[in-house]
């Protein structure tokens, strides 16, 4: 085969057609209609930037994503589709789509509050509970127009909530959300952020058996309520895929601080962060709650927005602390010594904005420690390892869409090769059967024309006989009739007339009963040729009805034979596309796991890395503190003598007592410095440990779902050869009165056929005098031909 039809059968190189989508235009550079003005932020699969349109001046966030080819640009079609077809107050509008140069362009609504989570980290706080209700009860409305369209977001948290300068929330991202075809349909793709995301979609991971629906998107918003009044979502601590074990086993996540908020907010949590599914409320029912009902305006989170956007004015102070310099009475008090003085450094931040008309100045003031640093350092790492996720789980949706697809493709193609084999057992049976019925009548033609011929033939030869047997009959007649006449003339003249009228009756009844005799030997002789050629065609009739019945049986035989093989193909289909679906899930799963073990190896060196730093820095400062410790302990140390000195005691003495104080000193250091050598061990050792139990953790726990993975196939499997040993069952149990219909059928035609060749023998040739299909080819003699 050449590459030419190879790349023609599977659609390979410049001949595959471009996709043309409803809202994307293709081939027309949005930089000629929309002109970037700045860089809004960096997503996981683009950058993100503020545009302005050329024409109108309207702004727009331009999310610019790199797609090498059509199928990745298909991955992204939804989440257009989704937008575009979404009109609501709080839900991002789509503005514009282009497709251009291997780039995607999506221009959606600007927003320029900007995200929740932004403004909390902004203004190193979390929002009040008066905001974080308006904002709840804005996103609830939102939600409920969504799963009314039965769309699921499957990526609620604070970083998609975005805000408008008028305080109105808008709902962004729909990135990896699905539109459903059906009101209750449910989806089983594992897919959105670990830390919102809902139990029953954690357990997609491993089954998908437990398809979820709508209310993944209430827990989302509960637990992102919980990030709004804490900065930080429940877990954040832990790394994004180990946290998934705890959302599946462990309780719903809760307030840290449940006394600082209102009952109604700790009962709303209640509602929405139930596990049991069928228990959680949905998004019409949590907008009745007291949480949200008093919500009247969006003052609140105006003011937040001005707060965020209001201009600072930083001021760094240094300050001392000095701690209680008191006469150390023990060594280990006077160890200290050197840290009685500290440096820290104080932050105040002011900031000024309006608030309907009245100036408001707000004053925070914040310790700077390497903790802030080590914090946001661990943030921007955290959201990394999101990112990361984030890319990895749009690769295995693309890779799950595809496998669906070509499944899909496969059923398809069995079904039809079903029908095609189907049809063309039909055809070759239908035509045999055409074939025999045709060759039937051409053979009962034959025969009727045979049979025509020979009793033409036959009504010739015995009319030729029977005409001469008739004309040797009349001349015996003509010689009696003379005879007679003599015989008359001979009787006396009174009785010539009665005699001749009673000779002459005699004369006609026997020529009448001559030719009636010569008619029923006619009509017999042709009666039998007829009924042997009726016994002839129902014998063929009768050969051919079952040769037909034959073949039909054949056809009927072929058909269940082709049923049962599509039945056996179906199902060893079904089986392999089954372990199709969970090889493509173990290979995720494992990749999934390499992801996890490449970032918890990171956690882990720089945990190590932190260590050796720490540990570094307190080697570096243990001499100089050693050092400043001497000084003070031999000034103090000499004191002492010169106090407690006797005149008993020379100067060669006290220079001994001194010597040995010193001798004393350099052991206790050399201890100290022992001490700090074995704490670091112990803490490196320690260290290495929980790295090493980190690691074993995320192993057991990738083996646990390898083998849940594993039964869950199992039981599948099992479930399918149950389902087809039934599905036989049931088939063959409808084949028995198939079977026994068709011999029916069979059973009541041959009937019907003997009935009616009996009736057909019955009914021809019963009354030789009336006309029967004999006068089509010899006309009968009567009584007016015959001469007399």
């Amino acid at each position: 085969m050449s590459f030419f039809n190879f790349r023609k059968i599977f659609k390979l190189g410049p001949d595959k057609k471009k996709k043309q989508y409803e809202h994307v235009h293709r081939d027309v550079n949005p930089e000629e209609i929309w002109e970037i003005i700045g860089e809004l932020g960096d997503g996981a699969f683009g950058k993100v930037f503020k545009a302005q349109n050329k024409q109108n001046g309207t702004l727009a966030a331009a999310k610019v994503i790199d797609t090498k080819t059509e199928d990745e640009l298909e991955d992204y079609i939804v989440e257009i589709e989704i937008l575009a077809s979404c009109n609501h107050d709080h839900i991002v509008k789509l503005l514009d789509a282009f497709y251009f140069e291997g780039k995607l362009w999506i221009l959606i609504e600007f927003c320029a509050g900007g995200a929740v989570d932004a403004i909390m980290l902004e203004l190193e706080r979390p929002l009040t509970e008066p905001q974080i209700r308006v904002v709840c009860k804005q996103t609830l409305e939102a939600l409920c127009y969504l799963h009314e369209n039965k769309v699921i977001h499957r990526d609620l948290k604070a970083g998609n909530i975005l805000l408008s300068l008028d305080g109105d929330v808008k709902l962004a991202d729909f990135g990896v959300s699905a539109k459903n075809t059906k009101t209750l349909q449910r989806r089983d793709s594992f897919i959105g952020t670990p830390y919102w995301m809902a139990p029953e979609v954690v357990m997609c991971e491993t089954s998908k058996d437990r398809p979820y629906d709508y209310k993944a998107d209430i827990w989302s918003l509960g637990v992102t309520l919980i990030e709004l009044a804490q900065i930080e979502p429940p877990n954040h601590e832990m790394n994004p895929m180990r946290v998934l074990l705890k959302i599946a086993k462990s309780e719903p996540p809760t307030l840290m601080h449940p006394s600082r908020w209102s009952p109604e907010f700790r009962d709303f949590l209640r509602k929405a962060l139930d596990k049991n599914v069928d228990n959680r409320w949905n998004a019409v029912q949590l907008l009745q709650h007291p949480f949200v009902t008093s919500v009247t305006d969006s003052k609140p989170l105006r003011e937040l927005i001005a707060e965020a956007k209001a201009e600072v004015t930083e001021e760094i102070e240094d300050s001392k602390e000095e701690e209680e310099e008191e006469e150390p009475d023990t060594p280990l008090v006077c160890s200290f010594i050197h840290e009685s003085k500290h440096q820290k450094k104080t932050l105040k931040k002011t900031r000024k904005f309006m608030v309907d008309g009245v100036e408001v100045s707000v004053t925070t003031s914040k310790i700077v420690t390497d903790n802030d640093t080590k914090n946001e350092e661990m943030r921007f790492l955290r959201r990394q390892e999101l990112r990361e996720l984030r890319l990895l789980q749009k690769e295995e949706q693309r890779a799950q869409q595809q496998l669906s697809n070509k499944l899909q493709q496969q059923r398809e193609q069995i079904y039809r090769r079903f029908e095609q084999e189907t049809t063309a057992k039909k055809r070759q049976y239908d035509q045999e059967v055409e074939n025999l019925e045709k060759k039937q009548k051409q053979t009962i033609e034959r025969l009727e024309q045979d049979h025509t011929s020979r009793l033409r033939d036959e009504a010739k030869r015995i009319k030729a006989d029977q005409d001469k047997e008739l004309s040797k009959f009349q001349n015996m007649l003509k010689n009696r009739k003379k005879e007679v006449k003599q015989e008359v003339g001979q009787s006396p003249k009174h009785m010539r007339k009665e005699l001749m009228k009673r000779l002459k009756e005699d004369l006609t009844l026997l020529n009448t009963e001559f030719l009636q005799k010569q008619q029923q030997e006619l009509d017999g002789a042709l009666k039998k040729i007829i009924q042997q050629h009726k016994l002839e065609i129902a014998t063929i009739e009768r050969d051919c009805l079952n040769h037909k019945q034959q073949l039909m049986r054949a056809r009927e035989a072929a058909m269940w034979e082709l049923e049962e093989r599509h039945l056996q193909e179906k199902h060893q289909q079904l089986k392999q596309q089954l372990k199709d679906q969970y090889f493509l899930q173990r290979h995720q799963l494992l990749k999934r796991h390499e992801k996890e073990m490449e970032q918890m190896q990171r956690y882990n060196q720089r945990l190590i890395e932190e260590m050796k730093n720490k540990q570094t820095q307190e080697r570096v400062r243990l001499p100089k503190i050693q050092r400043g410790e001497a000084k003070t302990r031999m000034a103090m140390f000499k004191k002492s003598l010169h106090i407690t000195a006797t005149a008993a005691v020379t100067p060669e003495q006290e220079r001994e007592r001194i010597k040995q104080f010193a001798s004393q000193e350099e052991k206790r250091q050399k201890n100290e410095r022992l001490h700090q050598h074995q704490k670091h061990e112990n803490q490196m050792r320690d260290l290495q440990l929980q790295c090493d139990s980190n690691i074993r953790e995320l192993q057991q726990l990738q083996n646990e779902k390898c083998h849940l993975l594993i039964e869950h196939e199992t039981q599948k499997l099992k479930e399918l050869d149950e389902e087809h040993s039934q599905e036989i069952k049931e088939w063959r149990e409808k084949l028995r009165p198939r079977k026994k219909a068709l011999e029916e059928e069979f059973t009541r035609k041959l009937q019907e056929q003997e009935v009616f060749f009996k009736m057909s023998g019955e009914s021809e040739c019963l009354n030789p005098t009336t006309q029967s299909r004999v006068s089509k080819f010899y006309p009968i003699p009567n009584l007016h031909n015959s001469g007399l």
